[in-house]
């Protein structure tokens, strides 16, 4: 063992914090812990998209099994780095890694929201006005779904510019609580990418609590449109000598994204 108990601990403890504060789909999307780190698959309880009116009988919910994925970054120490009296060394080198994990646990999620949200049509101008115009749009979408409380919404640059910018002296942002009813606003940088620079995209993820911004963790995930289902949580682990004569460690997390009625994900883009 390379650490002790104690200093592992400390170190696990800077991994969550990190994850924690940098990681936007840990802040915006309910969690829960399926209790087995082995876990391989999770299922998905996807609610049927045809509404059937009363007193006729609904279908079952549709099954769907959701893989449950690892995110690792591994990174190099010396014994004496890790072992030193203070444990400065050791949590810059952790803190560092996470947000390293942090980023590619978002760039996962994002790929798999926007790969089964469809677009329901354009803004038709970059002003802040009509992306205004089309979120409110957007809210009515995930309102007559059931999804009534306050909404998250994400965005990519040029959204997050437009959203920014002054409409009769105040900047756009002021109008989202009010009239959209979004609560939390978040830029993903996988959606620049995944939109190719032409089109500024966003989406919007309806929510049925009332949840605080950033303050996901403390919901409960069975009443929202997605959660991450966690087999590991964001943690350190010691790999080993790497025959260098350094120690490699890992910062390591297992989840899988869950999608359960597509109904509360609205995407628009702006041409």
């Amino acid at each position: 063992m390379y650490l002790s108990a104690e200093r592992l601990a400390l170190a696990n403890e800077q991994v969550r914090e990190t994850f924690e504060q940098t990681s936007i789909a840990w802040q915006s999307i309910p969690r829960w812990d399926t209790a087995d780190p082995g876990q391989t698959y999770v299922r998905t309880d996807l609610t049927n998209a045809t509404a059937v009116a009363p007193p006729n009988v609904e279908p079952p919910l549709g099954v769907e099994m959701v893989a449950i994925t690892g995110q690792v970054v591994r990174f190099a120490m010396s014994l004496a780095q890790a072992m030193a009296p203070s444990p400065d060394a050791l949590l810059a080198a952790v803190i560092a890694r996470t947000e390293h994990l942090a980023q590619a646990v978002d760039d996962d999620v994002v790929d798999k929201l926007t790969a089964k949200v469809p677009v329901p049509g354009f803004v038709k101008t970059k002003s802040a006005e009509n992306v205004l115009a089309g979120l409110i749009d957007a809210r009515m979408v995930v309102e007559d779904a059931g999804y009534l409380a306050p909404c998250c919404l994400f965005a990519d640059r040029l959204a997050f510019k437009i959203l920014s910018s002054l409409i009769d002296g105040v900047p756009a942002t002021e109008y989202l609580s009010p009239v959209p009813n979004i609560n939390s606003f978040r830029r993903f940088r996988k959606l620049d990418q995944s939109g190719g620079g032409a089109n500024a995209r966003l989406l919007l993820l309806g929510r049925r609590q009332l949840i605080a911004d950033g303050r996901a963790a403390d919901a409960s995930p069975g009443e929202e449109p997605a959660d991450l289902a966690v087999s590991i949580p964001p943690s350190l682990e010691c790999v080993g000598d790497n025959g260098t004569g350094l120690i490699e460690w890992a910062v390591r997390i297992r989840y899988a994204l869950r999608i359960k009625d597509v109904s509360g994900l609205v995407a628009v883009v702006v041409p």
